[in-house]
């Protein structure tokens, strides 16, 4: 299948163009362990980050690769790591390329101008990079397993004074109600004729009581009082006067106002 030159222009300007000035060059797929990776990713401006060591009168399936000293000093002190690495090659039978994508800052360019992408060659190679196992190199996954297996959270003691706020068993505020029934004692249950006294004439004064209120008034237990409420009290389970009780119909005897009064003449 072939296309007219007019028919490639135009695909390449509705396209980001692509840089092939590299097309020929030959590239090796090199595999490394991540530690390695890491310390690649702290090169300077130069990007040299080691030197290779091939064989001459031998096939080049194994080869010694060598980091540079300025990237091994970079590391952390007391972390020592190889510096000497043996690259395992093999043969690429699939054909596979490696391209590169460069981004711009300038905000006035165009999107072909911000964005460049060019074709750095065809992977001919692949290279397995292991470490030799030498003392560097135990020592170091000795100290990443020890890591690995240090827990989270660490006890420590503390010898300065802690300027936190010490935990007590219960607050003031939660004490007072526990210590108020310990003095006033237990609730007796008084006659019925005797609560509904003190009820009646705690309504006379207002029209809607809640539960707590009344158990403060009648200084009866709870399950008693609500029992005599019942006979005497409708409870109100909407708004305005939600969750409180007055007295019914048959038992209200209040005094009307004299605006009341006086309408109703």
């Amino acid at each position: 299948m072939t296309s007219s030159p007019s028919a490639a222009t135009s695909s390449l300007s509705s396209s980001t163009k692509v840089d092939c000035t590299r097309a020929g060059q030959s590239v090796w797929l090199v595999k490394v362990p991540k530690y390695i990776a890491d310390i690649w990713g702290k090169a300077d401006a130069s990007g040299i980050v080691g030197s290779l060591k091939i064989p001459k009168h031998t096939a080049p399936k194994h080869m010694l690769f060598e980091l540079s000293d300025h990237l091994v000093k970079s590391q952390a002190q007391g972390i020592e790591i190889p510096s000497k690495h043996k690259f395992e090659m093999s043969d690429i039978w699939q054909t596979f390329g490696v391209f590169s994508e460069t981004s711009c800052d300038d905000e006035d360019a165009n999107e072909q101008a911000r964005e460049k992408i060019a074709f750095e060659g065809k992977i001919i190679k692949r290279a397995d990079c292991r470490p030799i196992e030498d003392p560097n190199y135990m020592q170091m996954k000795r100290k990443a397993i020890e890591k690995a297996c240090r827990p989270v959270r660490q006890v420590k003691q503390i010898t300065g004074l802690v300027t936190t706020f010490k935990p007590v068993n219960d607050h003031q505020i939660n004490m007072e109600p526990i210590k108020k029934r310990k003095e006033e004692g237990k609730r007796v249950r008084a006659e019925r004729d005797e609560v509904l006294e003190v009820l009646f004439s705690a309504f006379e004064k207002h029209q809607f009581y809640t539960l707590k209120d009344l158990v403060g008034i009648t200084q009866q237990p709870v399950v008693h009082l609500k029992a005599i409420l019942r006979d005497v009290c409708n409870y109100n389970l909407k708004n305005p006067h939600k969750n409180t009780y007055e007295l019914k119909p048959e038992y209200r005897h209040y005094k009307k106002d004299e605006s009341e009064t006086e309408l109703a003449s």
